[in-house]
């Protein structure tokens, strides 16, 4: 069984802290209060579970969530604003692997039997989020199959997000990457505006500054998109989506279809 192998990999020691300082408790939130979709996406007993165990903490802008190659203390249910997972590229800026919402859980490798991520995640967009701490979240996922089950499958979801972003930097024009972008980015933040500079959008497509403004500028004149300061708003999302490469959809497909999965299977065994 699934969780009888899980107890074999999960580690039982406790972590040592992490370089992201201790945080006071801003409050302890209710399970019927949770915005965080996989949170709302548990039974009821489950997703009491957690949030009982969990801190509601206030995101800063640039606060850094984890860090690469160092002992994670702490996971993180978004409720809302957003993060930036990145990945190294040598001695070039960092590059942008995932885009973090309040669809999302940052805490990946706790699941998977790791204590230390390869990956740095920094808030972008300020907002709020539920945190468990390592230790208890690796008990709760050993004692309760539901929230085994329910992480799992956005394991799955974030690989085939992953591996479509690699296909979709290798082989699409700057201007399907930076539609499929934004409208990832809008799905993640649950809104058209998106509010963030060039320079974050660049960063995140590993790109120039210069060929985002160039390109953006494009949309704009076309009546897609309108530019304020620090800010975009998505004005015409179908001709985004038809700017957009085909990835969008796939990403943005995965995680519905990865924690529907289990569901549709009862369904059709029924």
């Amino acid at each position: 069984m699934l969780s009888n192998e899980l107890e074999n990999v999960l580690p039982t020691h406790s972590p040592t802290p992490s370089l992201a300082p201790s945080r006071e408790r801003d409050q302890t939130p209710h399970a019927h209060h949770a915005t965080n979709d996989l949170v709302r996406r548990l039974p009821h007993s489950s997703r009491s579970r957690l949030v009982e165990l969990c801190d509601e903490v206030t995101l800063r802008p640039r606060q850094m969530l984890q860090e690469r190659n160092v002992l994670l203390q702490n996971a993180y249910f978004l409720e809302n604003g957003a993060a930036s997972l990145t990945a190294r590229a040598g001695d070039c800026l960092p590059v942008e692997i995932q885009t973090v919402g309040a669809k999302d859980f940052i805490g990946i490798p706790l699941i998977l039997g790791m204590r230390v991520s390869p990956h740095r995640c920094m808030v972008q967009v300020p907002g709020r989020a539920l945190r468990i701490e390592a230790d208890a979240l690796i008990e709760l996922v050993r004692g309760d199959v539901e929230i085994q089950k329910l992480l799992l499958r956005y394991v799955q979801a974030t690989l085939i997000q992953s591996s479509q972003l690699a296909a979709c930097n290798s082989r699409h024009s700057l201007q399907q990457r930076l539609a499929r972008w934004l409208l990832v980015a809008a799905d993640k933040l649950f809104s058209r505006e998106i509010p963030l500079t060039h320079r974050c959008i660049a960063q995140a497509l590993g790109v120039r500054r210069a060929g985002i403004t160039s390109t953006m500028g494009e949309m704009e004149a076309r009546g897609i998109i309108k530019q304020g300061r620090a800010q975009v708003e998505i004005l015409d999302q179908s001709q985004l989506e038809q700017l957009s490469c085909n990835c969008s959809r796939v990403i943005l497909s995965a995680h519905e279809n990865s924690l529907n999965a289990a569901n549709a299977r009862q369904a059709s065994n029924s």
